[in-house]
């Protein structure tokens, strides 16, 4: 690792690098002592040198091993089959993965959960009709989308998974009625309101893109305007180019065709529906699915953009302000009403639920100073279909990871932490593997587990590498990205970085997203076990739009062809995001002090502070919140001096109640009722999303809720308990010889 200064302190069986990041402590690397290198009963003869030696040599053996075209092997296999989550292929696949994990030399446990899952009717596809005054149908929806002759003709096409929105409700809803409410935010109906009568929504059916918000908060808010179905479609100038639409897209590039549709769930809780805040064990007590709560109560479907412009065009109303208009061109986008000539549109949707069983694979290589300390590394291995990018990136990397530490501890490396792989059923529900799992265990988790790192879609493109973190590690993944060269390229990922950066240092800001969503399987570790979390992606900004990822997302085209034509050819991409994460886990695993900097999460709060005050009102009284985040500060600061200048890095007592303050930092800010009673799965009072965006980690949330709620007496109430909550951070980093106060 390339520190900014380094130290080195050894005393007998402790020997460590020390980690200083601007004259501050923020951690050290316990060096492992391999039995086939070092014979123990000679051991303190060997010089601080020699252990830093070894340790180098493991690092760069690992780092040497991650083979791309492993990777691309573990691709081509995993794409050649659909994985839709809870079938007989999904079980049989936990089973294969299991069977390659022993044989990497792993101990290997399966967990299975029966959870409430949605599926499409497997004949009857759901469509969007139009029909005249005499019943007569004008146009309908093909419920599918097509298949090209550069696809490959082995793959099993029967088993495609036809578009739906899963856990949507089924049955059949008409109006002559149809708004267009561009991409379903709370905005977006904020503002319709101020051009028609609310109460003409009605009762009505709406069309909107995808993009900016969560499909379900989509759908969720369309419920509570009494909207009665939704339509949902990918507009051309969000995921194809401006110009030559035809010859520019699948299967042909990257970007989406005229018949292209995302799939995806509308659960906007993350887990099991049935079991809130429990796992779905035999035992557990289900809530009915009638009336349930937790399940979106109107229907709602999705269609390719070719056929989004055969229904936009028979639309009646006033043209749209100009961000409101999408990508077709001779189509006026109008704000809707009734539609022309007395016609009617349709949804019929044929989806059921069912309870099936699903089955998480954890693979663990116990840590042999430490052992219940965990590290763990996760990817979701279900898909919609193919899933090659979704989760098919992240599915192979953690197979090559796997093989990897399996290789290592073959040579003698043992960590001092316990190392966890972890396989997600069901994240495409919802996150509802890795959730119930984490509620399974949630009280060993949440003392034990030191970080969690995240492999889904980590591969999108090329350009850059892009992380999301809580602020404990923020240093940590600079160093990290130090160490790691960038694809298709000579300069290391931080290189890479400073160069994009107009050649300035501080990257984070724009490279770095403070605070996780609850849109992947982070989900359940920073709101249940309340872990400090990283993940990471490397994508394409000139891409990017609206939809804010990639433009062929959770379709039929997600196939190895994809990836291998159009996004990382040589899989150099794949291999360098492999570096990274194994690289974040090997040091996680085997550091004795850990790398957290909880004077980076004083700075976060300063950030978020600033921010939440230029939306609030006023009259709105932040002085108790913004003395304890000062007051954190101070707190931080001598936690580091105190850590660097006292601590007796020799003593294991010593280390473990250090380590135990930096662990217990994010989880002193989770709040154990929840953070609402609408959103009570979500705890983490700095960081979650907002009621209307899964897919967006919000700071503040209780209090920028409250600020969209224009509600003073809440807004005061929730500064008041996050202030609590910080005090709480604050205690954890005071010593820890007794309880101070802090006023």
């Amino acid at each position: 690792m390339n520190q900014n200064k380094i130290v080195y302190i050894g005393s007998g069986l402790a020997i460590a690098i020390v980690l200083f990041i601007g004259g501050i402590l923020i951690g050290r690397f316990a060096i492992p002592r391999p039995s086939n290198t070092i014979d123990i009963s000679t051991e303190t003869k060997h010089s601080e040198e020699e252990y830093i030696t070894i340790w180098n040599n493991f690092k760069q053996q690992f780092l040497d091993s991650i083979s791309a075209h492993e990777i691309e092997s573990n691709l081509r296999d995993y794409a050649q089959q659909t994985h839709l989550a809870g079938t007989d292929d999904d079980r049989l696949e936990a089973e294969s993965i299991a069977g390659k994990w022993r044989g990497h030399g792993l101990d290997v446990t399966i967990h299975p959960y029966d959870v409430l899952l949605s599926y499409p009717d497997p004949i009857q596809p759901n469509i969007v009709s139009i029909f005249d005054p005499n019943n007569n149908l004008i146009f309908q929806s093909n419920g599918s989308e097509s298949i090209f002759s550069e696809d490959d003709k082995s793959l099993p096409f029967h088993k495609i998974v036809r578009p739906f929105l899963a856990y949507t409700t089924n049955g059949t809803v008409r109006s002559q009625k149809l708004f267009y409410v561009n991409y379903c935010t709370m905005d977006d109906f904020r503002f319709l309101e101020t051009v028609l009568n609310k109460d003409e929504l009605n009762n009505s059916i709406i069309i909107c893109r995808y993009g900016k918000i969560f499909r379900g908060n989509k759908i969720n808010i369309a419920e509570k305007y009494g909207i009665i179905g939704v339509i949902l479609y990918s507009d051309p100038i969000d995921v194809v180019p401006s110009s030559n639409i035809s010859n520019l897209t699948y299967p042909n590039s990257i970007y989406m065709p005229e018949m292209g549709q995302q799939r995806g769930s509308a659960l906007t809780l993350s887990g099991d529906p049935l079991t809130v805040h429990y796992p779905a064990k035999d035992y557990m007590f289900r809530t009915p699915i009638d009336n349930n709560p937790n399940l979106p109560k109107i229907v709602a479907q999705q269609i390719g953009y070719k056929e989004a412009r055969e229904i936009l065009t028979r639309m009646t109303g006033t043209s749209v302000i100009s961000n409101w208009t999408g990508g077709f061109h001779q189509v006026r986008y109008v704000y809707g009403g009734f539609l022309s000539d007395n016609l009617s549109i349709q949804i019929s949707s044929y989806n059921t639920l069912q309870i099936r069983r699903i089955h998480n694979v954890i693979g663990t290589i116990t840590g042999h100073i430490e052992p219940d300390r965990y590290v763990l590394i996760g990817a979701h291995f279900d898909a919609w279909n193919f899933g090659a990018l979704d989760d098919g990136s992240g599915t192979a990397v953690n197979h090559e990871l796997a093989r990897v530490f399996g290789s290592l501890m073959k040579s003698n490396w043992k960590p001092r932490r316990s190392l966890m792989f972890c396989a997600w059923a069901a994240e495409e529900y919802g996150i509802v593997g890795s959730v119930e799992f984490v509620e399974e265990y949630a009280k060993i988790l949440g003392s034990r587990v030191v970080s969690y790192l995240n492999m889904d879609v980590i591969v999108e493109g090329t350009e850059l590498m892009f992380m999301e973190m809580s602020p404990l590690l923020y240093d940590f993944s600079i160093e990290i990205s130090k160490q790691v060269k960038a694809p298709y390229t000579s300069e290391t990922i931080y290189e890479q970085w400073i160069r994009h950066n107009n050649g300035e240092k501080d990257v984070g800001k724009k490279f770095f997203t403070m605070g996780l969503s609850a849109n992947s399987d982070y989900a359940g570790f920073n709101q249940i076990a309340a872990s400090s979390n990283l993940a990471m992606i490397y994508k394409n900004q000139t891409i990017i739009k609206n939809i804010g990822t990639y433009p062929l997302y959770h379709t039929q085209y997600e196939t190895f062809r994809l990836v291998k034509e159009f996004i990382d050819p040589e899989f150099q991409t794949h291999q360098a995001i492999a570096r990274v994460i194994g690289l974040a886990a090997f040091t996680l695993t085997d550091i004795d002090l850990l790398p957290f900097n909880p004077e980076r999460y004083h700075e976060a709060l300063v950030d978020l502070l600033t921010l939440t005050k230029s939306v609030a009102p006023q009259s709105i009284n932040f002085t108790s919140l913004q003395i304890a985040i000062d007051q954190f500060k101070n707190a931080a600061t001598q936690f580091n001096y105190r850590v660097q200048t006292t601590l007796d890095k020799s003593n294991p007592i010593q280390l473990r109640i250090v380590n135990d303050q930096l662990m217990q930092v994010e989880r002193a800010f989770q709040n154990p009722l929840g953070n609402s009673i609408e959103q009570s799965t979500l705890k983490h009072t700095i960081y979650a999303p907002s009621r209307t965006n899964r897919y967006n980690a919000r700071g503040f949330p209780t209090i920028t809720d409250a600020i969209e709620d224009r509600n003073i007496t809440n807004i005061q109430q929730q500064i008041s308990i996050v202030t609590y909550f910080i005090h709480s951070a604050i205690t954890v980093l005071q010593s820890p010889n007794k309880i101070q106060s802090i006023l």
